[in-house]
């Protein structure tokens, strides 16, 4: 099954048979879980791999200055009244000695209005030093510590099993396995034993700060969902940045008709016309703004000022997704190319910087490869010098486009998320390395230049959409 059928299917199902109003309680739990469901099909059809690993690399020992901030301008209960609310990315990327959130920091330096940006904990600890100032810890923690303990949830798992898993055995050959089922339930109980901490938590900070608007990026983590409900509930529109690809195979945009649900970003802000008009959004079409990608417009005026092609070799770049024939691919061209003439280079996403090599490192036996396995460089700095860019599904090639590059979509797993690229003349479509090796060692072009895919002056647009937004809301 390709995921297009996949998600076709998905969506149908879901809609017949009423999962958005399964309740636990008086909760509505459907949207809780409904990535994971859907991404654990994914993975039994080998559209997906979860591979997940800690970075071990970060150093979070505190000076003496950090230790001070955490307990005053950081401090989550020093709140003041604030027109914006930004809640930055988990992930950070290092630049210059201290970290920054690619996807909210410039809005911040730029935005006209006052705002404070909520940093999350990755894996138990908060990148410092940051970039820009207004910042505090998202600390539940604390919070936690000065509520009442509250009363346990509990459910019986016969009701997802009825209303849920039987219906996607009945439809799908490759339904989810025991174990797939049991980490989704103690997801679930998990949630909603959190979920009336975070609602006080956000009730205690918006009463606080009493934002016009609250900026996030990808409501689907839990913990920003409680936050879209609790804003709602005190009519304070949230927008949620795009982070990556969506487009009509991403779960958690695409839905089979318009809904009111209460966990759901109020507006999106994308990056393209492209991604608005062929996301099925459940929110009004007028709250969709093509908008850009302002991290990437900013990395590609720094790096046009530096000749990073002037270099011997030609330099093939490959983008990791947790996929297997990405190594593959990269391995076999290494042993095919002239080294003295090509580099061979796999960019690892974040999550595989900790077990690439137990994962993936066999299949790298023997070769001359470069592994990109920390974020000391953000990853416009490797595209800004390759002369190929290949890949199956990542963000990275959409970015690619806006660079002096070749983009190479490899057939496999989720490919056609892609299609956007391949049917439109910025990227070829291969399904072996004979193909690639062909393309690479002919210096064959496979991108049209004059096409690329995100907004421009993405700034300038945020800006102006969130004037407009805030004017909306006001009257």
């Amino acid at each position: 099954m390709t995921s297009e059928e996949l998600i076709e299917k998905f969506l149908e199902i879901e809609n017949r048979n009423h999962f958005f109003d399964l309740k636990i309680g008086n909760i509505k739990i459907w949207m809780y879980i409904r990535f994971d469901v859907y991404t654990s099909l994914m993975e039994n059809y080998g559209l997906f791999n979860r591979n997940i690993s800690v970075d071990g690399k970060f150093d979070d020992r505190m000076d003496i200055m950090e230790l001070i901030k955490r307990m005053t301008v950081k401090n989550q209960f020093f709140l003041r009244k604030k027109e914006v609310l930004i809640f930055s990315f988990i992930r950070k990327v290092k630049e210059n000695g201290k970290y920054k959130c690619g996807f909210t920091d410039l809005l911040a330096e730029n935005i006209d209005n006052s705002y404070y940006t909520f940093d999350m904990m990755n894996d138990g600890f908060f990148y410092f030093p940051r970039s820009i100032s207004g910042i505090k810890n998202f600390d539940i923690s604390s919070f936690k510590a000065l509520c009442s303990k509250k009363d346990k949830v509990v459910f019986d798992g016969r009701l997802l099993e009825d209303k849920i898993y039987c219906l996607l055995e009945e439809s799908f050959e490759n339904a989810l396995t025991t174990k797939q089922k049991i980490k989704i339930n103690t997801n679930l109980v998990n949630i909603l034993n959190e979920r009336s901490y975070f609602r006080s938590y956000y009730r205690f900070i918006l009463r606080k700060i009493k934002p016009k608007v609250i900026v996030i990026v990808c409501y689907y983590d839990f913990r920003m969902m409680i936050l879209c409900e609790v804003a709602k509930e005190l009519d304070i529109p949230v927008i949620e940045l795009q982070h990556g690809v969506i487009g009509k195979e991403h779960i958690s945009y695409n839905f089979k008709k318009k809904r009111n649900l209460r966990n759901f970003p109020d507006y999106i802000f994308t990056f393209s016309q492209e991604d608005k008009n062929t996301t099925r959004f459940p929110i009004r079409d007028d709250r969709i703004y093509a908008v850009g990608y302002p991290e990437m417009e900013n990395k590609i005026k720094k790096y046009e000022k530096f000749s990073l092609k002037k270099h011997k070799k030609k330099k093939i770049l490959f983008i990791s997704q947790s996929i297997k024939e990405i190594f593959e691919y990269a391995a076999e061209l290494s042993k095919r190319v002239d080294l003295e003439k090509f580099e061979i280079i796999v960019k690892l996403h974040p999550r595989e910087f900790g077990n690439w090599r137990k994962e993936f490192g066999s299949l790298l036996n023997n070769t001359t490869i470069t592994i990109i396995d920390n974020i000391d460089r953000d990853i416009y700095f490797y595209l800004a010098q390759a002369d190929y860019v290949v890949g199956i599904f990542s963000t990275v090639l959409l970015e690619a486009t806006m660079f002096d590059t070749n983009i190479v979509i490899i057939k496999k797993a989720s490919y056609t998320y892609m299609k956007k690229l391949y049917e439109n003349d910025m990227a070829v479509l291969i399904d072996s390395v004979d193909e690639l090796h062909r393309i690479v060692v002919n210096n064959i072009q496979t991108s049209n230049s004059a096409k690329t895919y995100f907004e421009k002056n993405s700034i300038i647009k945020m800006k102006s959409a969130i004037q407009e937004i805030i004017r909306k809301d006001e009257n």
